[in-house]
């Protein structure tokens, strides 16, 4: 009698057991914020003009300046060969080195590892990441394809999550035409293309 109570409650036991969840069953699997350490503190000012705005540390005003000057003379021409007028404000954010730029945490994306990479300009929304590597020719590469890469998706996706949600599932456009498309507007074609194309 004694085993088959025993038994009778095991089996419950085991059928309830089942349904149940632990109290930390998806604890592992929470994504938290990251923090990435600044070993320096900043002080952010920036300049206001019509289309956009640059953001500077006091170190980068000149760094800054240019980045408005060229900004200036690039956004019309890009807008003329998209024949597309941008509608909403680009920030940029320029950064005096690769490691200020890596202490950064605006527009950390948690789920990706390799997070703020060199060569790349990160673009969140209309917020671009800029950083000055030493070669004012590449800095013009970064500020073109920034420049490209914020018209690009405003004209694909507009600035409504509403609207990106429909465009996305209409427009089904591939990632190496979207990246030739910006390559080919931040690059002037010069010899090393000219190779690699061929």
């Amino acid at each position: 009698m004694k085993v088959f109570r025993l038994s009778g409650w095991l089996i419950i036991l085991l059928l309830f057991a089942r349904n149940t969840c632990a109290q930390f069953y998806n604890g592992h699997q929470m994504s938290f914020g990251k923090n990435r350490v600044q070993y320096n503190d900043y002080v952010w000012s920036f300049y206001r003009y019509e289309n956009y705005d640059v953001y500077f540390n006091e170190d980068g005003q000149k760094l800054a300046e240019y980045v408005a000057d060229y900004a200036a003379t690039i956004l019309p021409e890009i807008e003329s060969f998209f024949d597309y007028t941008l509608e909403s404000r680009i920030i940029f954010m320029v950064y005096n080195r690769l490691s200020d730029f890596r202490e950064s945490n605006i527009g950390l994306v948690t789920g990706n590892v390799e997070y703020n990479i060199g060569g790349v300009t990160n673009i969140s929304r209309n917020k671009v990441f800029l950083y000055y590597e030493g070669d004012l020719k590449q800095f013009d590469i970064q500020i073109r394809a920034a420049i490209a890469r914020v018209i690009i998706n405003e004209m694909l996706y507009r600035k409504a999550v509403l609207d990106n949600l429909t465009n996305s599932t209409l427009i089904n456009i591939p990632d190496w035409y979207i990246e030739g498309l910006i390559s080919y507007l931040s690059n002037r074609w010069d010899f090393s293309i000219e190779n690699r194309v061929k």
